[in-house]
């Protein structure tokens, strides 16, 4: 066994028999390949594809005519040969076409859509087979965008400013019926709620009739970019001042605002707060002061605000020393100067009095000593005639 397995005939033997092994494999695999793409007996395989959401190529003059009716895309089902069906799936060398429009003019016209490129060995069948079109003139026209912002969606507190475009106006393209019926154009921008931070979002643009449904026409462009600045609420009110702390006794104080661009200061916050908010109160501390002098003040956040712009002013403080009338100096010896000679007037007064009422009183006095002796004369007489003409009486 062992000198003929050293026999160099077996070496070739068993080369030989590998040979032919590997001859039979070749062949055999070269003819499985040729079955399948080559016509066997004088019959090929066939297969059938359907190819979905294809565009459709109008030909039409776009600068004269608007066409509507048209689905946004449609598909094709191929039927031909295995290898041009797998090539043209993949591939997609053809396009649906809505051929020579511009014959059919004005008008609702039922037309087919055609594959332009599609293979001759393919046959098919397009999904819609029939379309029904509307040609009309076609208008351009241009008209500002504007902004659909729900501004309820905003937090409390907080408010939008006007909603600024990267583009105001579009160009608008459609039949001329439909472009009579444009009433608005506008960017929705949709929001979620307690808003508030600024928006920025690309949005697309719709035409709308006064029903507020949207018409089919062209936009161009498409979409704007829309921006929002959301901010607290605000409101300028005039700062009212008032003194506060120990004010040094006999001075008196001004408070005055140094800048005039400061005597207003911008609040933000609550629609509560800013309603009710008619002046922004500060008090300035006088404590210590003797002069004129100027301070930095800083704004107090009063409760409901956000905040105050500006955060701090300049307050100038104009002290008078107050005067002390001059009598309150002299006013010991006054007094008492003014009480002698008061006392003095008094009594000179009182003395001017007495004298004026003693000599009232002498002269009463002589009046009366008068008027008695001329009556005691006066009464004399009467006693005499009466003795004299009682003794006539007698001596009869």
């Amino acid at each position: 066994m062992e000198k003929i397995y050293n026999s160099p005939w077996f070496t070739k033997l068993v080369a030989f028999a590998f040979a032919i092994l590997l001859f039979t494999y070749v062949n055999y695999e070269n003819t499985s390949k040729l079955r399948t793409t080559n016509p066997l007996n004088g019959v090929s395989t066939t297969s059938s594809k359907v190819i979905t959401n294809l565009p459709i190529v109008v030909d039409i003059d776009q600068d004269k005519y608007f066409v509507s009716g048209f689905p946004e895309t449609a598909s094709i089902e191929i039927t031909g040969p295995t290898n041009i069906v797998a090539q043209t799936t993949a591939n997609k060398g053809f396009d649906l076409v809505a051929q020579n429009l511009d014959e059919l003019g004005v008008g609702t016209h039922t037309i087919r859509l055609i594959p332009e490129g599609l293979s001759s060995d393919l046959k098919y069948t397009v999904t819609p087979p029939e379309v029904t079109i509307t040609i009309e003139e076609k208008r351009v026209e241009t008209f500002k965008v504007g902004v659909d912002f729900d501004s309820s969606s905003l937090a409390k507190g907080y408010a939008a400013e006007t909603p600024t475009l990267n583009y105001d106006t579009v160009e608008v393209s459609g039949a001329a019926s439909t472009i009579d019926k444009v009433n608005t154009v506008q960017a929705v921008v949709p929001t979620t709620d307690e808003v508030k931070s600024d928006i920025k979002q690309t949005v697309p643009v719709s035409a709308r009739d006064i029903n507020g449904n949207q018409l089919d026409v062209m936009i161009n462009p498409k979409e704007v970019t829309v921006n929002i600045r959301v901010k607290p609420e605000s409101k300028t009110v005039p700062v009212t001042l008032s003194e506060s702390g120990k004010p040094e006794s006999g001075y008196t104080y001004e408070l005055g605002i140094e800048n005039e661009k400061d005597t207003n200061v911008t609040v933000t916050g609550s629609q509560e707060t800013l309603d009710n908010l008619s002046s922004f109160p500060l008090e300035v501390d006088v404590s210590g002061i003797t002069e004129t002098t100027t301070k930095e003040v800083n704004l107090p956040l009063l409760e409901g605000l956000s905040t105050v712009t500006p955060e701090k002013i300049t307050v100038r403080i104009t002290v008078t020393k107050d005067k002390k009338p001059a009598t309150e100096s002299k006013k010991p010896e006054d007094s008492s100067k003014n009480s002698s000679s008061t006392s003095t007037s008094d009594e000179k007064k009182n003395e001017s009095t007495s004298s004026s009422t003693e000599n009232t009183a002498n002269s009463e006095g002589s009046s009366s000593k008068t008027s008695s002796s001329s009556a005691v004369e006066q009464s004399q007489p009467n006693s005499s005639d009466e003795s004299k003409s009682s003794e006539v009486d007698s001596s009869r």
